[in-house]
C-alpha cells in the first residue's frame, strides 16, 4: 500500500492539504458526529460544505488541513489556522475530528503539536489562540498539554441544549512553545 501523502508527519496521524472528496466527512461530521461538540444549529448541505471548504482553501487568511491516520490514510478531521494575521504574527486555530470513533485516540493531541510547531517554526508566528467550551475537559486538557494557558473566558457564550455555557479563550505564544518544547525533550 503507497504511503499517504503528508505536507505535516507525526507518529499517528499526518496532516495533508485538503481534497474534494473530505466534503464527504465534513458533512456527516458537521451533520451528524460532531455537531453538537462544534455548536452547529442548522443542516448543512454537501453544497454547503463543499462552498465552505473552497473559500477556505481560497483566503489567504486560511491555512486549513485534512488530519489523517498515518497507518492508512484515513481522514478523520481538519484543522486550520483561521485570521491568519501576518503583521501580528497571531492567527486563530481550528480543531475538528469529524467522527465519534475517532475521539480518545490521540489524533488531536497530535495535529494540535503538529500545528504549532509549524505555526511557530514555519510560519514564524509569535502566537497561537482559540475558544473551547468550558465544558469540554478533554479538548482543554489537550490544549493546556500542548502549552496553551486559558487567558480569559466568556460568559454565557454560547447556546445549546437549553443552557448557555461559557467559552475559553486559551492562548500560546512561542516563548511559551519554546520552553515547553524543550521540556518534552
Amino acid at each position: 500500500m503507497p504511503e499517504p501523502l503528508c505536507f505535516l508527519k507525526g507518529e499517528r496521524v499526518c496532516l495533508r492539504p485538503v481534497e474534494p472528496d473530505d466534503a464527504e466527512m465534513v458533512y456527516a461530521g458537521k451533520n451528524q458526529h460532531a455537531r453538537d461538540a462544534l455548536f452547529l444549529y442548522f443542516p448543512l448541505t454537501l453544497d454547503q460544505i463543499q462552498i465552505e471548504q473552497k473559500h477556505w482553501i481560497e483566503n489567504r487568511e486560511t491555512l486549513l488541513f485534512t488530519i489523517c491516520t498515518c497507518s492508512n490514510g484515513e481522514a478523520v478531521g481538519q484543522t486550520a489556522f483561521v485570521r491568519w494575521d501576518m503583521v501580528s504574527r497571531a492567527a486563530i486555530f481550528y480543531l475538528a475530528i469529524y467522527h465519534t470513533n475517532h475521539w480518545s485516540k490521540g489524533y488531536g493531541s497530535e495535529a494540535v503539536r503538529l500545528m504549532c510547531r509549524y505555526g511557530f517554526e514555519i510560519l514564524n508566528l509569535n502566537r497561537i489562540q482559540l475558544v473551547v467550551s468550558s465544558e469540554n475537559a478533554a479538548a482543554v486538557r489537550v490544549y493546556e498539554k500542548a502549552g496553551f494557558r486559558i487567558e480569559g473566558t466568556l460568559r454565557q457564550a454560547m447556546y445549546r441544549n437549553g443552557r448557555y455555557i461559557d467559552f475559553h479563550v486559551m492562548g500560546l505564544l512561542r516563548e511559551e512553545y519554546t520552553f515547553t518544547k524543550e521540556s518534552d525533550r
